[in-house]
């Protein structure tokens, strides 16, 4: 039937295409040459098609043989980079065996060690372009990391499997990483001292430069030089190694020590680790420095050594590393022609208020130790019933030469160092011992507040420390407000936020401190914990003159209240002033219209006066 069907079609396609052939009386003929004809198409179909698969047999098999064969690792990969046949290489290469690697994900790292934009990225080229190839990390199954050259190519599907798209090879290249490296050491350190040698610290202040930010403008490079290693007998070894343990055992995590000539080291501070005064901060480092070098020992040179430093600031004293450097040579020259200061700033303006604020730094460091800081007290008045509702606790340095110091005076260099952690510390253990004795003799009113400096604040044991020395003295958390200035809010604000909400769970209460000062961010009364606001006391000096100086604290206590927050006046000097702001609703002042802060044993006289009546005085 199959042969009838195919011969008839076969006729009556040859009928329809040559009419006269049909006509003729002899298409039985030629039908059968028509029916020989498809046979002949048909067989060839059969031999183009065998030929085809025993191609694409051949083709497997070669690619079979090429990757049992082959000394690279080689795998097929699917679109996800996830491996679904690896070759005896790979096994070799990174110890996996076929069936621990298969239904894997490659596993790829950068240089940084980040895994997931490395292989986004790959896969990006792949699907662009089809190919890619690099260096790269990978980690082996005893975890050891190595580097390989790979090459990524896409296949075609069918040809394989339907799931395996790439065809990656790669090589172990660690050897030679290691080779460059070391190359790359020999070429950026210097051999005597294993630390980075100029090149490498040009590139480093290069770097630095470009990634200054409103958040870390400046840094500052310091060149340090020792004219002993110049006069040094060349018969005996130079200690250069045990002098660069020594400056990089004097310096700070994160700042770069280099050697940059025969007689000169280079260090760089940069921008994020400095806090506010950056040329005290370079100053004190300096100062560390010649002093960690002069109270070491090195017995081949004979002789003590007698360093010098000049230091330059970005972008103050030049905008370019090599404007930079010749500012610090200009301040190091300086430096060899003094024997008197052998620390010099390239801005003389700046070194009379730096050598002085270090000097003060000194002084504050024996003054913690002697404690010779006293807490005084300044109390707080509700104008409304003309009583004492709580007081603040404000330090004082009773200087042995200079007689007692306000906080403005030398606070802000506390501040810069580590003296301020101590001096609060200091000032808490006062502050508990008055509190006691007022709860004991009766004179306790409302809380005592305690101003908190940053450093203490992100402390990792500031509530601890606090709760400890409170529970010591048999006092709560509720004795006592925690001041905080808006600088600490800004500052973390997240860390803060945690912070801040534990010591309220504690019982402190939280003040904004000065606000209304500055740029003042409402947003700071929304986000955090707080209970109450102290309007800075620039704002109420000027609330007698300026009608908009009146209407903005009138606002702010306004705001405060519809946040459910208590305000606190601060620096109120006259009766005036007082029920202007009692007017606002603003009932709790603080300043010299009632008392300064006065030492523990004048403040009994001072209470006494709390009956006086502030508001009937203003409005009479």
């Amino acid at each position: 039937m199959p042969q009838i069907s195919c011969r008839l079609i076969l006729c009556s396609v040859l009928a329809w295409s040559f009419p006269a052939l049909a006509q003729s009386g002899s298409f039985a003929l030629y039908s059968h040459y028509a029916l020989l004809a498809a046979l002949l198409l048909l067989l060839g179909g059969t031999i183009w098609l065998v030929t085809q698969l025993s191609k694409s047999r051949a083709k497997a098999t070669q690619l079979a043989f090429l990757m049992r064969n082959n000394k690279d690792a080689v795998c097929l990969l699917d679109a996800n980079l996830v491996i679904q046949h690896v070759n005896p290489a790979f096994e070799s290469i990174t110890s996996y065996s076929a069936e621990q690697a298969i239904k894997q994900p490659l596993k790829l790292f950068n240089s940084q060690g980040e895994p997931e934009n490395i292989a986004k990225s790959i896969q990006t080229a792949l699907l662009q372009k089809g190919f890619w190839h690099g260096d790269i990390w990978s980690r082996k199954a005893n975890q050891q990391v190595f580097a390989m050259d790979l090459s990524i190519s896409c296949i075609s599907p069918s040809s394989i499997q339907d799931d395996a798209v790439f065809f990656a090879t790669f090589a172990d290249i660690s050897a030679r990483k290691m080779s460059e490296l070391e190359l790359r050491r020999v070429n950026t350190k210097d051999p005597m001292t294993r630390l980075p040698n100029r090149a490498m610290f040009l590139d480093f202040l290069e770097r630095e430069i470009n990634a200054v930010s409103e958040q870390s403008p400046q840094f500052s490079i310091l060149i340090l030089q020792l004219p002993e290693l110049k006069k040094h007998d060349e018969s005996s070894p130079l200690p250069l190694m045990d002098i660069a343990s020594t400056l990089r055992a004097a310096l700070p995590a994160g700042m770069l020590l280099a050697r940059l000539s025969t007689t000169e080291f280079a260090v760089v501070l940069p921008g994020h680790l400095v806090s506010k005064r950056l040329d005290l901060q370079s100053y004190r480092l300096a100062n560390q420095l010649i002093t960690a070098l002069q109270q070491a020992r090195f017995p081949e040179l004979g002789q003590p050594l007698s360093p010098t430093i000049g230091i330059a600031i970005y972008p103050d004293d030049g905008h370019s590393y090599d404007q930079l450097l010749r500012s610090a040579d200009h301040a190091l020259q300086r430096s060899q022609a003094s024997s008197a200061q052998p620390i010099q700033l390239f801005n003389q303006a700046l070194l009379p208020r730096s050598a002085e604020s270090f000097a003060m730094e000194q002084e504050l460091k024996q003054a913690v130790e002697q404690a010779e800081f006293r807490v005084t007290y300044q109390p707080k008045l509700c104008v409304s019933s003309n009583r004492v509702t709580g007081f603040e606790a404000l330090v004082r340095w009773q200087h042995p030469a200079r007689g007692l110091l306000n906080p403005s005076q030398f606070l802000s260099v506390a501040e810069e160092s580590d003296c301020i952690l101590l001096l609060d510390h200091q000032v808490l253990h006062q502050a508990c011992q008055q509190v006691s004795h007022w709860q004991k003799t009766g004179m306790m009113r409302g809380r005592l507040a305690l101003n908190i400096a940053c450093q203490t604040f992100y402390h990792p044991e500031f509530l601890q420390h606090y709760q400890q020395q409170i529970a010591e003295h048999e006092l709560t958390p509720e004795n006592f407000e925690l001041e905080l200035d808006q600088s600490i809010l800004a500052h973390q604000p997240e860390r803060c936020k945690s912070i801040l909400s534990q010591a309220r769970e504690l019982g402190f209460q939280l003040v904004l401190d000065r606000f209304g000062s500055g740029l003042s961010a409402l947003q700071y009364l929304r986000d955090f914990p707080l209970d109450q606001i102290k309007i800075d006391g620039k704002l109420v000096q000027k609330l007698e003159q300026s009608e908009l100086e009146r209407n903005l604290t009138a606002s702010l206590i306004r705001m405060a209240g519809y946040l459910q927050l208590g305000v606190v006046a601060n620096q109120v000097e006259n009766e005036m002033q007082a029920y202007l702001l009692h007017v606002m609703g603003c009932e709790t002042v603080q300043g010299h219209v009632f008392s300064k802060a006065v030492l523990p044993a004048e403040l009994a006289a001072v209470i006494a006066r709390e009956s006086r009546s502030i508001q009937h005085k203003a409005s009479g």
